[in-house]
């Protein structure tokens, strides 16, 4: 009875965004570069070049100050003379999302550290760290995966020869659709964006389901969107546990570094031993 229950209010989740607006606006073309999308369909750049804004707060780039409807009234962090941080340009990901033009700046402000160099969109340092997403996706970091609530397999780009046996469909620049990101990387696809091609996109929300083949699908949606009916909320009992949100490193036989011994099982690999591959 719980499972059933758990399955109706994941289906009626995902179905009803699915339905109250339309998705195909989460899955337009990626900006291209270090494009960011801004309010109104402005489009800047990731560039840090810092503007002090008549509003006397101290914006990115020039293009973000506009996009905020502010007017830039130099170039500079604002209150840079006012300070003992000087005006060098060593940018700083704050734990806050926010970029620093330096260390000292976001000490000034009260700001732990989060990574070198500039934030991402997601407020994510820039750290490339990779780790593998259970839906088959790399991501640049942790903190990008846990941003999209997806759960870490392995501690490093996916294996493409052993792509988790998960259906999250993206379309390729070739026009195929791939079960998921990790198939797509396999076939020597450049880039691709969520979603199958030429049909009505799902929510990129990693909500996984167990169809009726005994395969686990992304989200509910994913499963209704090719016919498979849904048996339950979660991963597959075939295709292992849900595995527990923990860091216990372990080094599998294909010298792959898994997050835990759960993930490592679910991945259908040995144990080689405890801990972070050394290679």
């Amino acid at each position: 009875m719980k499972k059933t229950f758990a399955l109706l209010m994941t289906f009626a989740a995902v179905s009803a965004m699915a339905d109250d607006f339309d998705t195909r606006a989460l899955f337009q073309e990626a900006p291209r570069g270090n494009e960011v999308l801004q309010p109104d369909d402005v489009v800047c750049t990731q560039e840090y070049r810092p503007v002090c804004a008549e509003d006397g707060q101290t914006y990115s780039n020039a293009c973000v100050a506009e996009a905020a409807g502010a007017t830039v009234a130099f170039e500079a962090v604002c209150n840079a003379e006012q300070t003992d941080c000087g005006a060098d340009i060593d940018p700083v990901c704050g734990v806050d999302g926010n970029t620093y033009a330096n260390e000292c700046f976001a000490r000034t402000a009260g700001v732990s550290i989060a990574g070198l160099g500039e934030c991402t969109v997601s407020g994510c340092p820039a750290t490339n760290d990779p780790v593998c997403g259970v839906n088959g996706r790399t991501y640049l970091n942790r903190c990008e995966a846990e941003a999209q609530r997806v759960p870490i397999q392995s501690l490093e780009v996916c294996d493409t020869d052993n792509c988790p046996a998960v259906i999250v469909p993206v379309c390729g620049d070739d026009g195929v659709t791939y079960n998921n990101a990790c198939l797509a990387d396999a076939a020597g696809v450049e880039s691709f964006i969520p979603g199958g091609c030429r049909v009505r996109q799902c929510p990129d929300l990693f909500v996984p389901v167990c169809g009726s083949d005994s395969m686990t699908y992304g989200n509910a949606c994913h499963a209704e969107r090719l016919g498979t009916r849904i048996d339950y909320a979660g991963v597959c009992e075939e295709q292992g546990e849900n595995c527990p949100d923990e860091v216990l490193p372990v080094c599998g036989m294909d010298n792959v570094t898994y997050e835990n011994a759960c993930q490592l099982e679910n991945a259908g690999v040995q144990k080689k031993y405890a801990g972070k591959c050394i290679n």
